[in-house]
C-alpha cells in the first residue's frame, strides 16, 4: 500500500501576485499611519481638535496593522500538497482541492489580457513567465464565490481550472502529479481492501 506524506513534511509554494500585492502595500500604509499618527499627537489644537484627532489616530493605527500585516500575508498565501487534497491559501481564504477534481497540469506563459491599468504594477514583472495552469473537471465551490475571495489573475478564462504563478513552477507541477498518483494508488488499495473484506464477510455465512 502507498504511504501518503504528512502536510507538515511538504513545501509550500508561495504564490507570487499575492507577494507583490503586499509589498506594493507597504510604503503606502507606513506613510498614511506616520502622517495620521503625527497630525493627531502634534498639531496645534486650534488646527486639529479631539473630534478630528481621534479619528486621525484611528488611521494611523488600522494602516501600522495593515503594514505589518502586509509583511504576514506573503507566507500565508500559498500552494500546498496535502494526502487528501491541494490546498490553496491566502491570507483570507483557504480551499481544498481534491485530487479526485485535477484532470491534468501544465505550463503556460503567465500573459493575461485584458489588464487593467490599475494592475500594471502588481503583473507587469511576472509578464512572460511560466506558471502553473491546473485543469479541473469542475470547482469546488462556485467560480462567482472564488472571483470574491481571489486575485482574478489566478482564475483562467479559457478553460476550467486555476494558475499558479510560483518561484519554481516545475516543482510544484511534479509536486501535485505525484500526490496525485499516491492519492489514486491509495484509492485503489483501499477499494481492493474493502472488496476483500467484503468477501471475507460473506462467506462466513
Amino acid at each position: 500500500m502507498s504511504k501518503l506524506s504528512s502536510p507538515s513534511s511538504e513545501p509550500k509554494h508561495m504564490l507570487l501576485l499575492y507577494a507583490r500585492l503586499f509589498s506594493l502595500w507597504r510604503g503606502p500604509a507606513l506613510i498614511v499611519a506616520v502622517i495620521a499618527g503625527v497630525l493627531a499627537a502634534w498639531a496645534p489644537a486650534a488646527l486639529s481638535p479631539m473630534s478630528v484627532r481621534i479619528p486621525l489616530a484611528g488611521v494611523s493605527v488600522l494602516s501600522g496593522v495593515i503594514f505589518v500585516y502586509a509583511f504576514i500575508g506573503p507566507r500565508l498565501s500559498y500552494v500546498q500538497c496535502r494526502p487528501n487534497h491541494l490546498l490553496l491559501s491566502t491570507s483570507l481564504f483557504r480551499l481544498a482541492i481534491s485530487y479526485n477534481r485535477i484532470h491534468t497540469t501544465r505550463p503556460v506563459p503567465f500573459d493575461p489580457a485584458p489588464i487593467r491599468w490599475s494592475d500594471h504594477r502588481l503583473v507587469g514583472p511576472f509578464l512572460g513567465q511560466t506558471q502553473v495552469a491546473m485543469d479541473l473537471n469542475r470547482y469546488p465551490i462556485s467560480r462567482r464565490w472564488l472571483r470574491l475571495f481571489l486575485i482574478d489573475y489566478l482564475l483562467p478564462t479559457n478553460f476550467v481550472g486555476l494558475q499558479f504563478l510560483v518561484r519554481d513552477w516545475m516543482s510544484l507541477s511534479l509536486n501535485i502529479e505525484a500526490h496525485r498518483a499516491a492519492w489514486k494508488t491509495h484509492q485503489r488499495d483501499r477499494e481492493r481492501k474493502e472488496a476483500l473484506t467484503s468477501l471475507t464477510v460473506k462467506r462466513r455465512f
